[in-house]
């Protein structure tokens, strides 16, 4: 389910073969079932636009992402792929060329090129930014100038993996909280008797717990490491919980923070930061800044919903390749590693302790 299962999987002939088949299957279904939809079965179909992270460019066009599973982590070949359906096992009326839009470096793929047509940030007077989070947080600072961009491993806790009862946003899941008359209060989705807890309710039940003096701004349970917070019977959250949340945020937090300071600017020169992607969409603004994940004012912050289709859609109704918008967006960007930023270590370290109230 996560981006780095696909690529240690991958790295083998036999798993490469397997992901590769199965995404070109079930997009190429995805078309079909669209076409049935519309009544357009049968019909010529002239162009196709995909979008997605560098993993999946490299599965769907075939690529080999080995390069991707180890140091310095930079693919060998990210630029624009255009292949015939065809070629993908497709049988559709007239055999359009299917253009895989290029990525941006490293684990930034074309889903956040697309992200950046979409919010017109490449078009921007001001200062402005891009962040979708995920397991690899992808994160974008720029204007008309100029655009950076990174990524930084922030580890599955905003989708519910590696926490003790986490799962994704289904009927059962803990998806908001709250404190109500000086307690916590928790929202479940379905309303039935919850099974776990989902990465926007694991945010909010963090930030609530702070405020409510159960989790020091150190990280640590008020009760000790080896006490549990009870949430909703019976979902708790454990010490080591706690720690993943501080893992995850402080990644994207420290990327902010240096992809702001080699731009030369701070965290005020931002004028607005666009959330992509479902997370992003569902996520409390109050909560994140409360966890220090998104450290600006709460009307900064703007919940951007699907800019990967967005953009793609833009790219789509281009007439000609030459024309894609998509080209000039990648010449004026620039990835930035931040693992080999001289204080990312210490301004990772920093950014995983919680606000004081």
């Amino acid at each position: 389910a996560d981006v780095m299962s696909r690529v240690s999987h991958g790295v083998t002939a036999e798993g490469a073969q397997r992901l590769s088949t199965l995404v070109r299957v079930q997009i190429g279904k995805l078309i079909e079932d669209l076409m049935e939809a519309a009544h357009a079965t049968g019909k010529r179909i002239e162009a196709v636009v995909v979008v997605g992270n560098t993993v999946m460019h490299h599965l769907f066009c075939g690529i080999d992402i080995t390069p991707l599973s180890m140091y310095p982590f930079e693919p060998v070949r990210d630029g624009l792929e255009i292949l015939h359906a065809s070629e993908l096992g497709w049988e559709i009326a007239g055999d359009p060329l299917v253009r895989f839009l290029p990525c941006l470096g490293g684990f930034v793929g074309s889903d956040i090129l697309a992200g950046i047509l979409a919010t017109r940030l490449d078009q921007g007077d001001t200062l402005l930014g891009l962040v979708d989070l995920g397991t690899n947080g992808e994160i974008v600072i720029g204007n008309r100038e100029r655009i950076l961009c990174a990524s930084t491993a922030a580890g599955p806790a905003f989708e519910g993996a590696r926490i003790s009862m986490g799962m994704r946003a289904a009927t059962g899941a803990i998806s908001a909280a709250n404190i109500e008359d000086g307690q916590l209060r928790c929202h479940v989705l379905g309303e039935v008797t919850p099974r776990g807890i989902c990465g926007s309710g694991l945010v909010d039940a963090v930030a609530a717990s702070l405020d409510l003096g159960l989790i020091e701004p150190s990280g640590r349970l008020r009760d000790g490491a080896n006490a549990t917070l009870t949430l909703l019977p019976p979902v708790t959250l454990t010490q080591t919980d706690i720690r993943e949340l501080q893992l995850a945020k402080g990644a994207i937090a420290a990327g902010i923070q240096l992809l702001l300071a080699r731009w030369g600017a701070e965290a005020k020169d931002l004028t607005r930061l666009y959330l992509a992607g479902a997370f992003g969409n569902y996520i409390n603004r109050s909560s994140a800044r409360r966890i220090g994940l998104l450290n600006f004012p709460l009307e900064m912050v703007t919940p951007a919903g699907n800019t990967a289709l967005l953009g793609a859609k833009l790219a789509l109704f281009n007439s000609t390749e030459e024309e894609f918008a998509y080209a000039s967006v990648r010449r004026m960007t620039q990835h930035i590693t931040l693992n080999t930023e001289p204080n990312f270590q210490d301004v990772y370290v920093e950014e995983m302790g919680f606000p004081p109230a």
